[in-house]
């Protein structure tokens, strides 16, 4: 008797469930929403404009595979945000509404750590460009930069296969909707599966990209501040001698991918440290004990996901000139 009230009161919400869901829908349905459909217009923009400017340079490329994989992270977290619409029953659909949202939210995931992957070559790619830049161009060509991108892509996509390869989908009854509906099924290994993949998804992906971008970031941040030379790459010597002036010109482009790297880090690891502490912390699954205080901790780490997928637009158009030429070109006609 006595364990059942232990139970009970470990189980008790430590938040209010009517704030709780209230916060989630919110976050989700209401701001995250705005922020996505925004998101997905800018990125289209995004698109638009490096294909306007041509991919004669490669990170144009790794910059539309970015804009590309935002897209898909948008979408996806947009049609799970939708799942939270309250009119929509468990069993409206033809699945039920939470399975659905777990099928979604692996997608989401996986355009997330693709964005995040294809970012991180971004900063390699300018870090090769600081600290070799004479070999970069013969280093880093416009083949093996979409080579790169398409591969990130395709390998990442097997971070799919550990959860879709451990359900299946089944008819199940509700009875107290009196309704059969498709639901999700775990296979007899599917809990092997999943935890064997967390090591790899969920720790040693993320927070590789993370360390990737730090590393690179950081590297590029104290080859400028130690080679004095490089505020005056621009000289009237190195022109008149023909040399090229790339690097003083891809100075902003470097800044520019530094900035992107670090807002991704801010915005992205909350929730990758999120999923590392529900899975060390058991409580703090989305089934556990602290159930409540992970979904709002959830809701809001995935507003911040979104809104590292939507304002790219703003940090390219103040921070390229070449960007900010052809965005005003191409609007030049409205």
């Amino acid at each position: 008797m006595s364990n059942n009230t232990a139970m009970t009161e470990l189980a008790a919400p430590i938040i209010d469930p009517f704030i709780a869901n209230s916060f989630r829908i919110v976050c989700l349905l209401f701001v995250a929403e705005v922020v996505g459909v925004c998101g997905i217009m800018t990125n289209v923009i995004n698109i638009l404009v490096f294909r306007g400017q041509g991919y004669q340079d490669g990170v144009n490329i790794t910059l539309t595979a970015l804009a590309v994989s935002d897209i898909g992270a948008l979408i996806s977290q947009q049609i799970y945000n939708l799942l939270l619409i309250p009119m929509i029953q468990e069993t409206d659909l033809v699945i039920l509404k939470s399975h659905l949202g777990v099928l979604v939210i692996y997608v989401n995931e996986y355009f997330v750590r693709v964005s995040s992957l294809v970012t991180s070559f971004a900063s390699v790619e300018r870090c090769v460009c600081v600290v070799m830049p004479l070999k970069v161009k013969s280093i880093i060509t416009r083949k093996v930069v979409f080579t790169v991108n398409v591969t990130i892509f395709l390998v990442l996509s097997l971070y799919l296969f550990p959860p879709y390869f451990s359900i299946y989908l089944g008819l199940k009854v509700i009875p107290g909707w009196n309704r059969t509906v498709l639901s999700i099924f775990y296979q007899s290994y599917g809990e092997s599966v999943l935890r064997l993949s967390y090591n790899f998804t969920d720790l040693l992906l993320p927070y590789g990209t993370f360390l990737i971008l730090i590393l690179s970031s950081a590297t590029i941040f104290f080859q400028l501040k130690a080679n004095a030379k490089w505020r005056h790459s621009i000289s009237s010597e190195s022109l008149q001698s023909g040399k090229s002036v790339a690097p003083f010109k891809e100075r902003k482009s470097v800044v520019m991918l530094m900035t992107v790297s670090f807002v991704c880090v801010l915005l992205v690891l909350p929730k990758s440290l999120m999923l590392t502490v529900g899975g060390v912390v058991r409580e703090m699954k989305m089934d556990g004990a602290y159930k409540d205080i992970t979904t709002i901790v959830y809701s809001f780490t995935s507003l911040l996901e979104t809104i590292n997928s939507s304002i790219t637009i703003f940090i390219f158009y103040r921070m390229s000139t070449k960007y900010r030429t052809e965005f005003q070109k191409f609007f030049s006609v409205f």
